[in-house]
């Protein structure tokens, strides 16, 4: 299936020897410093990259607020302007969500075409999603993206150019575009509506089997993937890159004492993530409200750890999924030999430290899990009927340890999901 992306024909010009060169530009407010700025800005540069291009430079203006009309300030503006095309950069990215304003103010005062860092992420989406509700998805994020900048900035739009996300429809046809966008929109809600509704339907059935439901989340290249594949031995495909997973997985896990439990992988978070992408991927991040467990793995290698850990929390926040039980997992201890983590046990007391990648620390990880299931379990005596249609039930939940088969009759010892004992209470003694 085509993926549908507003600036896809565009990206065709980027065939050539050497990805675009763009220039970033940031804000830096005044509870900000130096060093987190900078983290945004290399991220950005990720980002950027990840998406085709190449980030060639940067510049930072300090203001007490960005400026609600043109972001950064007629001086600066015409300064980043020069010093794009003196390092020959073809494209200015903001690291900032804008306006439709803003970005044609940008562009006034600068002689660029201007993106900001939404777009930029958008791309990427566009590229990683596979599956027919990822692909919706996406376009459901960058339908509401365009259709919020449609009034007072949509001459940005309509300009075909090279570089990131950079072909719009056209500014003779705002009106019908903004209700052919409309429209659009609408229909892809009623579609992913349709997939909650199939999920949901899927949730009930698993919890009428009683298989537990652990969510893998964290920032984007955290390595959930690879944690995925390293507990399941399955073999989702895993990449160094930002969001290289959009589509949801699940696989099987067998945990320490034969009991199974399902762990789900879901697309990385990111700082500055926003709001209306995290709307259009609901359908996919329903699997983490739905869970009984969020393992959240985090990146312990990279400098911006406790960022990022904020960061996902934040989102958490945001699909009111904060108050679920959560396993913190600290990924990629092969990436800091010798490294002691005495400070990062202290603020997260009961968290895991592990390497996906050589296995070290999942056999820990593994009982932690089966831990938390040993405590919804309880270990009854029953005796049920041969014909009883609970009999297969309870031996392919329970596991049993011992059990006798009578002359009409199953006596035996079992440990089940308390939530299941209501069904067997007529057998139990």
């Amino acid at each position: 299936m085509e993926k549908k992306f507003i600036g896809r024909q565009a990206m065709t010009q980027w065939t050539g020897l050497e990805p675009p060169a763009l220039l970033g530009v940031a804000i830096q407010l005044p509870d900000q410093t130096d060093e987190e700025v900078a983290a945004s800005l290399a991220e950005l540069g990720e980002l950027v990259a990840t998406a085709g291009g190449r980030l060639v430079g940067s510049l930072v203006q300090k203001r007490e607020r960005a400026d609600r009309q043109s972001y950064l300030g007629k001086g600066k503006m015409s300064e980043a302007g020069d010093a794009a095309r003196a390092a020959g950069a073809i494209q200015i990215v903001a690291d900032d969500e804008l306006t439709g304003l803003q970005i044609r103010r940008m562009e006034e005062g600068t002689g660029l075409p201007v993106i900001d860092r939404t777009r930029v992420i958008l791309e990427i989406f566009a590229r990683h999603a596979t599956t027919r509700e990822g692909l919706r998805q996406v376009e459901l994020a960058q339908v509401q993206y365009v259709l919020l900048r449609l009034a007072g900035g949509y001459e940005g739009f309509s300009r075909q150019r090279g570089g990131i996300g950079t072909k719009g429809p056209g500014e003779t046809q705002i009106e019908t575009d903004r209700r052919v966008l409309r429209l659009r929109v609408k229909k892809l809600h009623d579609e992913l509506a349709e997939v909650v509704r199939t999920r949901d339907l899927q949730r009930r059935k698993r919890a009428e089997r009683f298989t537990p439901l652990f969510s893998l989340v964290g920032y984007t290249n955290a390595g959930k993937s690879t944690l995925l594949n390293a507990l399941s031995g399955s073999r989702v495909v895993t990449n160094d890159g930002l969001f290289t997973t959009l589509d949801p997985t699940a696989r099987k896990v067998e945990l320490p004492g034969g009991r199974p439990a399902i762990l789900s992988d879901t697309v990385g978070f990111i700082r500055k993530l926003p709001h209306g992408l995290v709307k259009a991927f609901r359908a996919t991040l329903e699997s983490v409200r739905q869970s009984q467990v969020v393992v959240h793995v985090c990146d312990v290698s990279n400098p911006a750890v406790r960022e990022q850990i904020e960061a996902v929390e934040e989102v958490l926040r945001e699909m009111d999924a904060l108050g679920l039980e959560r396993l913190m997992v600290f990924n990629k201890i092969d990436l800091a030999p010798g490294q002691t983590f005495e400070a990062l046990r202290h603020a997260y007391p009961g968290a895991i430290f592990l390497s996906a990648r050589t296995g070290e620390g999942l056999e820990e990880l593994k009982g932690r899990m089966a831990g938390i299931l040993a405590r919804e379990v309880e270990e009854v005596e029953l005796a049920i009927p041969q014909r009883d249609p609970l009999l297969r039930e309870v031996l392919a939940i329970g596991r049993p340890r011992d059990q006798q088969w009578e002359e009409g009759m199953v006596r035996v010892r079992v440990a089940l999901p308390r939530r299941f004992l209501p069904l067997v209470e007529r057998f139990r003694g």
